[in-house]
């Protein structure tokens, strides 16, 4: 499965300071192809080696500067308290909360300068307004359900290609589950398809499942045991079939094909 990294995401408020319009689900925030997003990407390893630099007028939390030749931001990395539950590792942790133009000739005009004032409130100062907000949120799980459904139809589609060209049953491992696929040919030289997962007790993950085979409908998959393969589920299985026409595996070959040639 994709390897998670560490990226520093635009919030909504950051994205409409720069000017940039939203990509696609399938294109996250912190892979925009915009010089302050691109310079933020390297503020967590700036900070673990002690060499980020820190906005002291922003107190109330640690934020840092990011300096492009025109442009200026800011970047903090949320306290657990602020983090969204169920995301892995340090995703969602590190995000831009605003950007702006550089003014060299005017102090008052200076970008860091505003946003201090923005932020002062009386003798205090709150950020929180600079922070993620519910839209942010459900963009990033919106992003993580789009990789998570391609990472699993390049997994679905490779363990196809596994079992279709070596007969055998392909089997991936995970922690608490395994998906399994199996390509046979019957006694007439028809050939079926089968999904089988262990440990998904979700139906409608195992749904998705089946949706990754192109070419196949919901309506062409049956349940196990049935007269098509007559497969016996073995105990916490969950076996569906179908048949597996000569076009759809030529597609299934030629996309595992090009997933491994990119990869």
């Amino acid at each position: 499965m994709t390897q998670v990294t560490v990226g520093v995401r635009p919030t909504k408020r950051c994205v409409a300071d720069l000017g940039l319009s939203l990509p696609d689900l399938g294109h996250p925030l912190d892979e925009m192809d915009d010089s302050i997003v691109v310079t933020a990407q390297s503020i967590p390893a700036l900070r673990n080696a002690g060499g980020a630099q820190r906005i002291l007028s922003l107190n109330d939390r640690v934020w840092f500067k990011v300096k492009t030749r025109d442009r200026r931001a800011i970047v903090t990395r949320l306290q657990d308290d602020d983090l969204q539950d169920g995301l892995p590792g340090e995703v969602g942790a590190w995000w831009i909360g605003a950007a702006g133009h550089r003014q060299a000739d005017s102090p008052q005009r200076d970008f860091y300068e505003a946003i201090r004032r923005e932020c002062a409130k009386g003798k205090t100062v709150s950020t929180a307004h600079l922070l993620p907000a519910e839209w942010d949120w459900k963009r990033l799980s919106a992003e993580q359900a789009v990789a998570w459904r391609r990472e699993m139809k390049r997994l679905v589609i490779r363990l196809i290609a596994m079992s279709l060209t070596s007969g055998k049953l392909a089997v991936a491992e995970f922690q608490n589950h395994r998906i399994k696929a199996l390509v046979r040919v019957d006694d007439a030289h028809e050939a079926y398809l089968a999904i089988i997962a262990e440990g998904i007790p979700d139906p409608k993950i195992f749904a998705l499942l089946l949706d990754c085979v192109p070419g196949v409908t919901r309506d062409d998959w049956q349940p196990e045991p049935s007269e098509l393969a007559a497969l016996e589920p073995a105990p916490g299985e969950i076996v569906w079939s179908t048949l597996f026409p000569s076009e759809v595996a030529g597609t299934i070959l030629e996309l595992d094909a090009g997933h491994r040639a990119r990869s």
